[in-house]
């Protein structure tokens, strides 16, 4: 199968409707879930289909399947979304639903590989996220891919029955060009 993008250790590819009991299945682990915005909340099949095919047929998503290099198995799911051509801007966000591999370099090998595809091919000048501010892990991993904070929005989030703050953090291009994309260049291909 040719992917859409390739690194060392993960492969992205399209979202097939196929997809969609595994990612009602990752939606629904609540540990999986831990750190997502919209908080652990159960989710029938019918709706994960919904909201997926939805966003997938969105002219302004770029959705991926993620898939361990390995065996071609999916392990989570990420993308650039709410792509605004004119502002050259996009939103990153990345899903692990596997968690064997958690803290092993594969969310930091997307958020690369997806930084190179806006950068390099859909000509962004900003790619931006926002993440919750317990997750140390995440934060950590984004900022070792090149993103930086901008600030913090206080109590932002409802989840899990508590308010978390979310930090918001973007990587530009320009900056990215000086630091991350040469390395990015010889390791990736288009």
């Amino acid at each position: 199968m040719k992917y859409f993008l390739e690194g060392s250790l993960v492969a992205l590819r399209p979202l097939f409707e196929a997809d969609i009991r595994l990612l009602w299945q990752w939606l629904n682990d609540r540990e999986a879930t831990y750190f997502m915005f919209y908080g652990q909340r159960p989710q029938t099949e019918e709706q994960v289909r919904e909201h997926f095919m939805k966003q997938a047929t969105n002219e302004s998503n770029v959705l991926c399947i993620i898939l361990n290099k390995k065996n071609a198995r999916p392990i989570g799911f990420a993308g650039l979304y709410d792509l605004h051509f004119t502002a050259r801007s996009a939103e990153f966000r990345v899903f692990i639903g596997e968690k064997k591999f958690w803290g092993k370099g594969f969310g930091t090998e997307v958020t690369e590989l997806l930084t190179f595809y806006g950068f390099d091919r859909l000509n962004l000048n900003r790619i931006y996220l926002g993440v919750t501010s317990e997750n140390k892990g995440g934060v950590k991993a984004y900022e070792k891919a090149g993103f930086k904070r901008e600030g913090i929005l206080k109590d932002d989030i409802y989840r899990n029955s508590r308010y978390y703050d979310s930090i918001r953090m973007a990587i530009l291009r320009d900056n990215y060009y000086k630091t991350h994309y040469s390395a990015h260049k010889k390791r990736f291909s288009l």
